[in-house]
């Protein structure tokens, strides 16, 4: 039924967003995906892996080969990631809520939180991308941490490239919509530990000044 329905989403012209959690499951929607494009091939459909939550390198070569984007939620690493840790366990942990990966094999990655299940802002999504460290304070993959300039980018180009508006938004840029928001202070200059204490003091949509934040 999954793979009836999602390579006829597909012939449809449709953009998939697919959840997959486990490496099973992402290898599971890789190969529909790879033959739902073999047998009607389309450049830039875009379609979307949401979490990908355990993956190989391996795997991620498979998603930039086929042109897909990666929406993870780095805040299931400060909410989620100690009992991750336990249920995991050591050998698998570094296939676990990936960022790092995907940047290095040019895979392009959307920022998210998933909220209602992790908290919805995204100044604290971008401080466990850059931190990586559990409620109990244990460094989660350290090796997959990215930089402040990287989450910030999967949060605004990444995001608006995942869902075909990049010409509209995703940068301060003339002719796209000033959408923005300010800050309490220059998330790029505080120390990496001080970044989910910035709030947003004002946003801009459409023109209009709205205060306050989350």
């Amino acid at each position: 039924m999954l793979r009836e329905r999602l390579i006829g989403a597909h012939l449809a012209g449709w953009q998939l967003a697919v959840h997959a959690i486990g490496d099973a499951a992402v290898d599971t929607i890789l190969d529909i995906i790879a033959e739902a494009q073999s047998i009607l091939p389309r450049d830039d459909a875009r379609h979307r892996l949401e979490h990908v939550s355990v993956v190989s390198d391996e795997q991620i070569a498979r998603i930039r080969e086929l042109g897909l984007t990666v929406v993870p939620q780095g805040r299931f690493i400060p909410e989620l990631g100690d009992g991750v840790i336990e249920a995991v366990g050591e050998e698998r942990l570094p296939l676990v809520y990936r960022a790092k990966g995907f940047l290095d094999q040019g895979v392009e990655m959307a920022g998210s939180t998933d909220a209602p299940v992790v908290a919805a802002d995204p100044i604290l999504n971008i401080a466990a991308l850059v931190n990586r460290t559990t409620a109990k304070g244990r460094d989660f993959v350290p090796e997959e941490r990215i930089t402040v300039e990287q989450a910030v980018r999967a949060y605004t180009v990444g995001s608006a490239k995942a869902v075909h508006q990049e010409n509209d938004k995703g940068s301060l840029a003339h002719g796209k919509l000033a959408d923005f928001t300010v800050l309490s202070e220059d998330i790029f200059t505080v120390a990496p530990e001080a970044i989910e204490e910035v709030s947003v003091t004002a946003t801009v949509v459409g023109g209009r000044v709205m205060a306050g934040g989350f």
